[in-house]
């Protein structure tokens, strides 16, 4: 008899094709499906943003508003994180593909696609304070605005650069409304601030600090373009005269003091057609992201020629910028060169993993070819009553194969090999029956013979 292993060995041969073109089904959709994907489904991004600024929402809020109006098929999907920190972390950790972040708190994997703003970082002394410069800050109290946490390392770092040390310099935090207060009674002898020229935010600075102590002085960072180049994550800024809106002109005179940027970066992994292709949306549609957000009015394209490596360029951005970004027609192109040269190979790997397996393969004949020679050689060692189970038997097994045969189910060499052995069964039990039907005969003709000597003597 044919044991079990050798049964599911040969049923695991018989399903190889089977599965084998399965596979090949399943990789074909596979493939048909990514193209679909990629051609006519949507495309989700997601962008990191500091909950705690309310500029970086209304910022987020327009570029997703723009890539609905602009690429129905983009969506952009805002990710809150705790602070700007957080963003950066968020990028970092491959979380989202987008995000807005500060120059002084860049993620290590985030690279440039187009700088949204810049903030001038300025000292405002309220009305009678004897502070007018950097120099004067050691010892007095520094107000910093409410809700902004990257500010006080920002201080630290210009503190350190002129040799004043951070703890000698007090810190008070207040909101815009308590500044009033706190000028009226010198709590404070200047404020820090850190804000986009002509933003919100100045107008209600000044009118606080002048309702508590007069007309406020502005005095700028001395030594900003030596600490842009310490710190190359810094820059500088012109102010041109009464930029800052209040109550009265401020600046009093044009001043160049340094500035932090804000951007819309993304990770080094993302393909260079995508982010040239966001890049060139943005600051083409930055007449509609203006009018949807004032403080966008800062849009500008980062300086290709920037080798700083703490703000690096995102290749594919600089490629749109340099005019170098291949256009849709040729990105096709690849594309469909790439997608037809990797299903050569997946199916070159296929055939050849097929004729590797039929090479090694374990080949077990069939199960019936190994029962009809079974039945074969039992044939001349069976009685005649079981000589009909057995023909019976490779009548079946005969039949079993044709079926299987017009399903596509065996092979041709089983197929043969089952005919032979069939035609054998019946012919050994042919021979088998008349050998039979001979000895019953001759046993019949000798019975009288043996019984004729008894017959006389009686």
């Amino acid at each position: 008899m044919v044991s079990a292993w050798q049964i599911r060995a040969t049923q695991m041969i018989r399903r190889s094709k089977t599965t084998v073109i399965a596979l090949g089904v399943i990789a074909a959709a596979a493939v048909v499906a990514a193209l679909v994907h990629l051609l006519l489904g949507l495309l989700s991004l997601d962008i990191a943003v500091a909950k705690t600024s309310e500029e970086d929402r209304q910022a987020a809020q327009a570029l997703t508003q723009l890539f609905e109006t602009q690429h129905p098929r983009v969506r952009i999907r805002t990710i809150y994180e705790p602070d700007r920190l957080g963003t950066a972390a968020a990028l970092d950790r491959g979380e989202t593909q987008l995000a807005l972040i500060r120059s002084d708190a860049a993620p290590k994997d985030g690279q440039t696609l187009v700088i949204l703003r810049r903030d001038a970082i300025v000292f405002v002394a309220p009305g009678g304070s004897a502070v007018d410069s950097i120099a004067k800050l050691k010892g007095s109290t520094i107000g910093l605005l409410d809700g902004r946490k990257l500010d006080p390392r920002l201080l630290d770092l210009i503190l350190t650069h002129f040799g004043i040390p951070p703890a000698s310099v007090h810190r008070k935090v207040l909101t815009v409304d308590q500044l009033t207060e706190a000028a009226r009674s010198r709590q404070i002898g200047s404020v820090f601030v850190v804000a986009p020229v002509g933003g919100p935010v100045w107008l209600p600075l000044f009118t606080a600090l002048r309702k508590g102590s007069g007309a406020a002085k502005l005095f700028e960072i001395d030594e900003a373009t030596a600490i842009a180049k310490e710190h190359p994550v810094l820059d500088t800024i012109d102010v041109p005269k009464g930029s800052f809106l209040g109550s009265l002109p401020a600046p009093g005179d044009d001043i160049t003091t340094l500035s932090v940027s804000h951007r819309l970066v993304a990770r080094g992994a993302m393909p260079d057609w995508l982010a040239g292709e966001i890049t060139r949306e943005v600051l083409t549609g930055k007449p509609r992201l203006v009018a949807l957000d004032d403080d966008l009015a800062g849009i500008e394209a980062p300086d290709t020629d920037d080798k700083v490596q703490a703000l690096p360029i995102h290749p594919g951005a600089a490629a749109y910028l340099t005019g170098n970004q291949p256009s849709l027609s040729d990105q096709a192109q690849n594309a469909a060169y790439w997608i037809g040269l990797m299903i050569s190979a997946a199916a070159s790997l296929s055939a050849a993993g097929i004729a590797l397996f039929k090479r090694v393969r374990p080949r077990q004949p069939p199960t019936r070819v190994m029962r009809l020679l079974e039945i074969w050689l039992a044939v001349s060692s069976t009685d005649p009553a079981g000589l009909e189970d057995l023909e019976r038997e490779a009548d079946a097994l005969a039949a079993e194969a044709i079926r299987a045969e017009a399903h596509g189910r065996t092979e041709s060499v089983e197929m043969r090999l089952v005919a032979l052995l069939v035609t054998h069964v019946r012919e050994a039990v042919q021979r088998r029956r008349t050998l039979g039907s001979r000895s019953s005969a001759q046993q019949s003709s000798a019975t009288p013979a043996t019984r004729a000597p008894f017959s006389a003597k009686t």
